[in-house]
């Protein structure tokens, strides 16, 4: 069978050779060229959103390029573009944009890899004022930042911070499996943060000199996407960067490699805090270099399709009760520098189970190999990957730029094809329907050898006895595996619903012509929302809700409650298990979830034009025919237990679910889940809440909105939501008296082994009445306090990395307020840091926040809104909840001018009745004490 197999392999090898290949082209509507000084750019035309633009500056240069005493220094510079350069004094950058409405982190940002560094800015096209700033700031990050000695000591405080954020189990267990993995590579040794001992005293001879030796035209590209005029674009371009003199004698770009090694490499480690007991297996290879005709992009589907058949047998060996293992993943793809890599991946349930779920991981690679895949596998693999290049083509003048620059970032760092969606949608269309099961089975054989591997094993400290040693893994993965038994591919086929719906009626309609929006009343009393748009080309949002919730239940029936959705989710639909309902979902771009939260229960979900009515078959299943699984449900519960079992090992959890249980009164619905809380879980009671909660179709509130005709989707909501059961008695929701605690709280924490401490204050309280525009304005102070907030402790002081203010007033069960002011910091100035933040209070309290400040807030929600209100996922939420709430839907269009009503009085006004210290609780996580 073996010698058939590669037979054939070697056939349909030869005649792919034979087969006429063309080079893939570069798509027609993206504008690329290279200035005299080398730099490259590339721009590209795109109205979605529209009046923006995403501009990128692409260096190829990151940490992988320092020398040993530049370790660090590249993410440092990254740092410093942000705080000065020759047109932009420090913060006057980071000013402008936000006054422009750009919202830093999220619009304004920068990364810094192995590779490269590239740095992100979405502005606004309708100012052309603003655009050609961007455009300048772009040229002063290439090659003009200040590196101001003052702001260079400043900001080793905050580079330090966020090294500080990053520590954990999990940077801990990296510093020790990667310079095993990776041995004799400099990746090894060039991690982006870098150390702590470095950010503190390189000598800014050393940033700068990193700066002048890689920041440099040859190695930058210039990335514009969005709403722009090309020909001007490029003019800018052209006007900024030929300007900026060529590299004189520059230093060579080296391309790194991971050197060849013939042993098994190694490392079983375990950390006091890691929660999960992880194998990851890798099987190193030379890496295959971007598709560059359409038969090397034809291997590369054929290697996507591989990935998504075994990812699915592994899947499916996960949701049975006896698997030794939560997750399994099996998948070909790059690793890092010049190698991809065949990974294998598990997360075994306990330590004991690590060699168990590493020889299962193991078999199933020797099943694929030894057997190869079915037909049915991949029949339903091409079906996945055609849907999925179908719903793209749909979508192509509807894409976001900022998704469409990714692949233009690719193609600049790796050399990655830029055909375009619709040369590639042909491609796919193409090839999909001749490839083999013999191509696909082959590859396996290609990746699967002893050189060049490697083991990581990490676990829980309290794992450490009886854990697998390195003489075992390796034994293991030696070990011949024997013959086996051929996959089987058990499919309970049969349509989704065990019985058709008996169609119901819409007996009502009133149109709100205003907002778009029709309201139908159907025959057994529930309501659907409908707001047919042209957003997006194959995209529908949709939803049901309803009152009750977990509420209506005792405080003991509260675990069964609360995961009662979870539990009728994996149990499948009708005569459909998980694995057939999965099988049978195959090719459809469309979901359904169920959910049932303390107050209110319902369903969400979206779907492609074309898969609409499966996806209102799923919500009518899930309403009718909830299907009930013991063995789904003991899955779940070892599921949880391997989550829970560890999860006081991880500082951040305990200090989170602490947090979350004082600030509820010591409620206890908000008492933290352990592995006691499972043993409260019935199957069937939890079921039947389930079925209770969802038996009354008729008064639930539905809202569909997207690309449909109210005329072409009336049938399918009088069949599958019009058919459900009206509804005898509706349910309302029950006051369970969860409140926030009153006076004032002070709590230490210590857990975790780190020298970092987290900061959480909370103001809260009864708000009196719930008024929509109060809700908004608290949130907007709070997020005019975040931007001072980070002035003040990250700039000024250099003491975080960020800091978080939120804030708003919740409706059920009474109208209360919260205000939660958080950031992470070095133990010895927490004091400090907290004595400057309710200095900020006061200051507020007595002036209100900084005019400037309420200018950024207005700008930023306003420019936010103009893109919001195109989002088919806005109008869902915004309609589902003015109609649940009988709030009048012709209001909503309203939210720009409202976002517009905040002054600084306004925002003293809100200070001085929120921020009340006698309904304050701080909370300080610190280290366990030595």
């Amino acid at each position: 069978m073996q010698r058939i197999r590669i037979v054939l392999s070697l056939l349909f090898a030869s005649l792919l050779a034979t087969a006429q290949d063309k080079p893939l082209p570069v798509a027609a509507d993206v504008k690329t060229g290279k200035l005299a000084n080398g730099l490259t750019y590339y721009i590209r035309k795109n109205q979605e959103p529209k009046n923006r633009a995403e501009l990128r500056l692409v260096v190829n240069a990151g940490s992988i390029l320092e020398t040993d005493k530049q370790v660090g220094l590249a993410h440092f510079v990254e740092h410093m573009s942000f705080n000065g350069t020759a047109n932009f004094k420090k913060q006057e950058l980071v000013d402008f944009l936000e006054k422009s409405g750009v919202n830093f982190g999220a619009d304004l940002n920068a990364y810094t890899g192995f590779d490269e560094t590239v740095y992100e800015l979405q502005v606004p096209t309708d100012s052309p004022a603003v655009y050609r700033k961007a455009m300048q700031i772009l040229e002063d990050w290439a090659h003009q930042v200040s590196f101001e000695p003052a702001e260079i000591q400043k900001e080793r405080g905050v580079i330090i911070e966020e090294w500080r954020l990053g520590r954990g189990a999990e940077a801990r267990l990296r510093d020790k499996f990667f310079p095993v993995i990776l041995k004799g590579s400099q990746y090894a040794k060039r991690i982006p943060i870098g150390t702590r001992a470095n950010i503190d005293t390189a000598h800014a001879n050393m940033i700068t000199g990193f700066y002048k030796d890689w920041y440099r035209p040859d190695l930058q590209a210039v990335i514009v996407v969005g709403d722009v005029d090309i020909a001007e674009t490029e003019k800018m371009i052209r006007e900024h960067f030929e300007k900026i003199p060529a590299a004189v004698q520059p230093k060579p770009r080296k391309k790194y490699s991971i050197p060849a090694f013939t042993e098994t490499r190694t490392a079983i480690l375990t950390d006091p805090e890691q929660p999960y007991n992880v194998i990851q297996i890798y099987y190193m290879q030379p890496e295959i270099p971007p598709a560059h005709t359409e038969l090397q992009y034809r291997a590369s589907i054929v290697r996507e399709l591989f990935n998504q058949m075994m990812s699915s047998r592994l899947d499916e060996i996960a949701q049975k009760p006896d698997a030794p293992f939560l997750f399994g993943n099996s998948s070909y793809g790059s690793f890092i520098g010049d190698k991809d890599a065949f990974s294998l991946l598990a997360v075994a349930k306990t330590g004991k189970d690590i060699k168990a779920a590493m020889q299962t991981l193991l078999t199933e690679n020797e099943r694929v190999k030894q057997y190869g895949f079915v037909q049915s596998e991949l029949d339903r693999a091409v079906k996945a990957s055609l849907s999925r290049m179908e719903n793209l083509y749909n979508e192509r003048d509807k894409i976001k730029s900022a998704e469409l620059l990714q692949e233009l970032i690719r193609n600049y760092l790796k050399g990655e094809s830029i055909p375009g969606i619709e040369y590639e949608y042909e491609l796919y269309k193409k090839f999909l329907p001749g490839i083999r099961l013999q191509e696909v089975n082959s590859l396996i054989a290609q990746w699967i050898k002893p050189a060049n591997r490697s083991v990581v094993i990490t676990a829980p400290e309290k794992e450490k006895t009886g854990l697998i040693t390195v003489k075992e893994a390796v034994a293991l993965l030696n070990k011949p595996v024997g013959k086996l038994k051929p996959y089987q591919d058990k499919v309970n086929a049969g349509p989704l619903l065990p019985a058709e719906p008996v169609a119901g009626k819409v007996v009502k309609e009133q149109q709100y012509e205003s907002i778009g929006t029709t309201e139908w009343t159907l025959s057994n009393g529930a309501r659907v929302i409908l707001k047919p748009t042209t957003f997006k080309n194959d995209d529908i949002q949709l939803s049901a809700i309803s009152w009750g919730g977990a509420s209506l239940y005792s405080d003991a029936e509260h675990a069964n409650a609360a995961n009662a959705a979870a539990i009728a989710s994996i149990g499948g639909i009708g005569n459909l298990d998980i694995q057939s309902l999965q099988k049978e979902m195959a090719g459809k771009n469309c979901y359904i979830a169920p959910s049932i939260g303390l107050y209110m229960q319902g369903m969400s979900g979206s779907s492609t034009t074309k898969d609409l009515e499966t996806a209102l078959q799923l919500l009518y299943g899930y309403f009718a025919a909830p299907r009930k699984d013991e063995a789904m449900f003991n899955v779940m519960l070892q599921q949880m237990r391997a989550q829970l079992v560890n999860k006081d090992n991880d500082p951040g959890s305990v200090f989170s679910d602490s947090v979350s249980y004082i600030m509820s009164n010591y409620h206890p619905r908000r008492k933290p889940y352990t592995t006691a809380t499972l043993q409260q879980l019935n199957l069937d009671r939890a079921f039947e809440i389930y079925k209770e909660r969802f038996s009354q179709g008729g008064q639930f509130l539905f809202t569909i909105v997207g690309n449909f005709t109210t005329e072409g989707i009336k049938p399918l909501v009088e069949k599958y939501i019009a058919s459900l059961p009206a509804a005898q008695k509706p349910d309302n929701w029950k006051d369970i008296g969860l409140r926030s605690p009153s006076g004032v709280i002070k709590k230490v924490i210590r857990k975790g082994k780190e020298n970092k401490a987290s900061v959480k204050i909370f103001f809260t309280g009864n708000a009196g009445t719930y008024n929509d525009l109060e809700d908004l304005q608290l949130s907007q102070l709070c997020k005019a306090m975040g931007i001072r907030l980070r002035e003040i402790l990250r700039e000024d002081a250099g003491g975080v990395y960020g800091v978080g203010v939120s804030g708003g007033i919740s409706k059920e069960p009474v109208p209360e307020y919260s205000i939660s002011i958080q950031f992470g910091c070095a133990p010895e100035n927490v004091d400090k840091l907290t004595a400057l933040v309710m200095e900020e209070i006061s200051l507020v309290k007595k002036q209100g926040v900084a005019p400037v400040n309420v200018e950024k807030v207005i700008a930023e929600q306003t420019r936010s809104l103009e893109n919001d209100v195109k989002e088919n996922s806005y109008w869902r939420y915004r309609l589902e909840q003015a109609f649940f709430r009988n709030q009048d839907p012709n209001r909503i269009p309203e939210a720009p001018a409202q976002v517009k009503k905040l002054t600084v009085d306004k925002t003293r006004e809100l200070a001085n009745r929120f921020f009340n210290e006698q309904q304050m609780a701080s909370f300080i996580l610190l280290p366990e004490l030595k």
